[in-house]
């Protein structure tokens, strides 16, 4: 079993803000936001681990969201994957710049053939 992590600081965007999500006046960072920017991370994270020809898909996710970031602050996520096989475990925090645990969560992520799953998905031709 082979683990990567990756940590990386964010400043919470207006783009970031549940504003986006139709929580008008919310200027916070989003649970979409978390999830996208968690996802974004972990395809960065485990890129080189792979073979070429392969890629990484989700396959589940928990998460809870504990605390507010506001329009500005910086906050840092860290991705931690456990590797074994084609499966992958991921543990996920994003903490803000005071240290508050602002959501974590685990996610799941499985290694696929690249050319294999988009031609299951009628996205190249067989």
């Amino acid at each position: 079993m082979r683990t990567v992590q990756l940590r990386q600081s964010v400043e919470v965007g207006p783009r970031d803000c549940a504003t986006q999500w139709g929580n008008d006046g919310l200027d916070v960072l989003s649970t979409p936001t978390i999830l996208g920017t968690m996802e974004r991370l972990c395809v960065e994270a485990l890129a080189p681990t792979l073979q070429v020809g392969e890629m990484t898909v989700g396959t589940g996710v928990e998460m809870s969201h504990t605390a507010a970031a506001l329009l500005g602050e910086s906050v840092i996520y860290h991705v931690e994957a456990s590797i074994d096989g084609r499966r992958i475990d991921v543990t996920f925090t994003v903490t803000g710049s005071d240290q508050t645990i602002i959501s974590r969560g685990r996610h799941s992520r499985a290694t696929v053939d690249a050319e294999r799953f988009k031609q299951k998905l009628g996205l190249l031709p067989a």
